[in-house]
């Protein structure tokens, strides 16, 4: 499938789960400066962001049983983080555009047929996975709060200020079934947006795979036409160098778009995986009596928050690594077969002295342009985070 398809029913998606038309054309999948609409996303994020704030409410200053209250922190810091994450992409809308605009222009008609097909796949084992990663942790919270119900207390999901722990009425048990809903239908927005960044990682990769191939192409036409005639093989050669390079100036120039466009998700993903996983893990080492289905709760939480970390930052990992073959590819191009130039021609040796130490300085992805998404980085994260969860926990045993 082209980026140009893909992009578009990412669009689409984005589009139904409230966050806007971020696609290039205006009103091509939707108009969401119509009444309808804005009325709609005025609903979905009052909704959302009233959930929120109850459940922040009931974290500072809620009045709940141990578990309860673990849920009620954790969801807070999740929601008001996803919330945060959301309106960051919202915010940069027109950015976004533009970069879908310039995203798939970049190296368009030399991607191949083969390596479409499998950048689709790769983003289909990634967004599924994802999907299933999250919704299998909702599902977790789901029945821990339905075997609550049968016994003997009320069903929750979702723990916020109003209605209290006491409260059985039946407009508690609707408002916390309703909570629910509005959980899984918020977890469609988050996805939405996460998936949007997690595909940009992966169609920037296989950019700089596209350009590779493109410079290793150049090498094969180069042998073929220089049988016949070595002078127009080099001319051929010379203006595929100059058109290689200033596809790469373009690939460079997208990275830092794609980090004013999703900059902020990334980063707050790296807060939201190590500060709560910390929480998760606390919860689980400190908690005497945890029944099967609330550890699993608690892991498929733990889980889905650092994969998502991982797609982020070793999607990222992968950019670096394939930027970093480019170089090779264009000092093997066959410029060293190439005859002497004149002085009005281009220097083929110049050119390629030129796009070989542009392609060696290291593209690293970055998070507020200062965090670096590395496979070092997700180490890093890992290790930083089971420091700090066992300094706590040797406190408090």
């Amino acid at each position: 499938m082209k980026n140009h398809n893909i992009l578009k029913n990412l669009c689409n998606v984005v589009f139904v789960a409230g966050s806007g038309n971020f696609w290039l054309k205006e009103n091509h999948i939707g108009d969401d400066n119509s009444f309808l609409y804005r009325f709609y996303r005025f609903v979905l994020f009052s909704i959302y962001g009233f959930m929120t704030i109850l459940e922040i409410l009931a974290a500072v200053i809620g009045d709940f049983p141990d578990d309860e209250q673990s849920d009620a922190v954790t969801f807070a810091v999740s929601h008001t983080i996803v919330m945060i994450k959301i309106f960051s992409v919202i915010y940069r809308k027109e950015l976004v555009k533009t970069l879908n605009r310039n995203m798939v222009r970049v190296c368009e008609i030399y991607e191949t047929k083969t390596l479409m097909e499998e950048q689709y796949r790769i983003m289909k084992i990634n967004v599924i996975a994802y999907f299933v990663t999250v919704y299998g942790s909702a599902a977790f919270f789901i029945i821990a709060g339905a075997r609550k119900m049968r016994e003997g207390s009320h069903f929750i999901t979702i723990v916020t200020y109003w209605p209290g722990h006491d409260d059985d009425t039946g407009i508690a048990t609707v408002f916390r079934i309703f909570t629910t809903v509005v959980l899984c239908v918020m977890m469609v927005t988050m996805v939405s947006i996460d998936s949007f960044a997690m595909v940009y990682l992966i169609m920037y990769k296989y950019k700089f795979i596209t350009l590779r191939h493109y410079f290793e192409e150049l090498r094969k036409e180069f042998d073929e036409a220089s049988k016949s005639s070595l002078e127009l093989a080099s001319d051929k050669l010379t203006q595929g160098l100059v058109d290689g390079i200033e596809m790469h100036k373009k690939l460079l120039r997208l990275s830092r778009d794609i980090d004013r466009s999703f900059g902020t998700v990334m980063a707050l993903q790296v807060c939201l995986s190590s500060g709560s996983a910390v929480s998760l893990l606390l919860h689980l080492a400190l908690s005497k009596e945890l029944t099967f289905v609330v550890t699993m709760k608690i892991l498929f939480f733990g889980v889905a928050l650092f994969f998502l970390l991982a797609l982020f930052v070793c999607n990222a990992g992968e950019i670096t690594y394939q930027a970093s073959l480019l170089a090779d590819s264009i000092f093997y191009c066959g410029w060293y077969a190439c005859p002497s130039q004149s002085a009005p021609r281009r220097n083929i040796r110049q050119l390629v002295l030129l796009a070989v130490a542009q392609a060696q300085r290291p593209i690293v992805m970055k998070a507020f342009n200062m965090l670096e998404l590395t496979y070092g980085t997700f180490i890093s994260v890992v290790r930083g985070t089971y420091s700090v969860f066992t300094l706590i926990y040797a406190q408090n045993t």
